[in-house]
């Protein structure tokens, strides 16, 4: 463990093997930090915090910040981070609003520099989001997912697994599952191809789910008759995820 003389760590922290901070740093709260983790200089975590281990937190990024919401009581309110994960200068992680509320990062996620994690949001597993992308409040991002740069999303929106936000993009509504979702306001462009290669999709699979995206968005058909069709093919594990997402969708689906 390695602690630089400038660091400030205060009240019930407990840090585990092999971490290291970084001077200035300023840790304050109920706070966790797995092995193997990096805290950079002037980082600044407070409340009540769990990172696990393998964590890079670089310069400047703020960890546990009370939520920007009106609603916020002062309570006890939280922020959870997984394994692994890059988490560049400046970016902001806002802990939940309701009394023990959660906001949560998932592991082997890449945040760069800027981004803002607003309260309650929920991030999963190996997810991608580029320079000064802002989430508000409740947004959730599944795994998989890569948003590009300077995107803003609306409250309670939700990203389904394996979709591609392009840069500067208004989301206002539900991003389906292996789609790219770009401009203002936003619309499916196609399916996030490069991203299911990367993933290792059979060409099968990438079939299936492109004569999925023709019925949904481009057939003509409306919602319930083009979902009553992919219902046909319900032993298709993608096709099924498509279903679901759009299905429980409160907010609407991007068209």
């Amino acid at each position: 463990m390695t602690i630089h003389k400038t660091a400030i760590i205060e009240g019930d922290v407990n840090i585990g093997e092999n971490v290291t901070i970084g001077p200035y740093a300023f840790i304050s709260g109920k706070i966790n930090i797995g092995a193997n983790s990096m805290i950079g200089p002037y980082v600044q975590i407070e409340g009540s915090i769990n990172i696990g281990e393998g964590n890079q937190i670089f310069h400047s990024a703020y960890i546990g910040a009370p939520p920007q919401d009106e609603g916020y009581e002062g309570t006890e309110t939280y922020v959870e981070i997984g394994k692994n994960n890059i988490i560049r200068e400046f970016v902001q992680i806002h802990r939940g609003t309701k009394e023990g509320s959660v906001t949560r990062l998932g592991s082997d996620c890449f945040l760069m520099g800027g981004v803002h994690i607003a309260h309650n949001v929920k991030i999963g597993n190996s997810v991608i989001m580029a320079n000064y992308t802002a989430l508000a409040g409740y947004v959730e991002i599944d795994d998989y997912s890569f948003v590009s740069g300077l995107s803003g999303f609306h409250q309670f929106t939700r990203i389904g697994k394996y979709a591609m936000i392009g840069g500067c993009s208004r989301i206002s509504k539900d991003c389906p599952p292996f789609m790219i979702v770009e401009g203002n306001p936003a619309r499916i462009a196609g399916i996030n191809v490069v991203g299911l290669r990367r993933r290792n999709f059979s060409s099968e699979r990438r079939r299936a789910i492109k004569e999925a995206y023709r019925i949904l968005f481009r057939s003509g058909k409306n919602m319930t008759q083009a979902l009553n069709d992919l219902k046909s093919d319900e032993g298709n594990e993608d096709i099924n995820e498509l279903i679901r997402f759009i299905e429980s969708s409160t907010r609407g689906v991007t068209r």
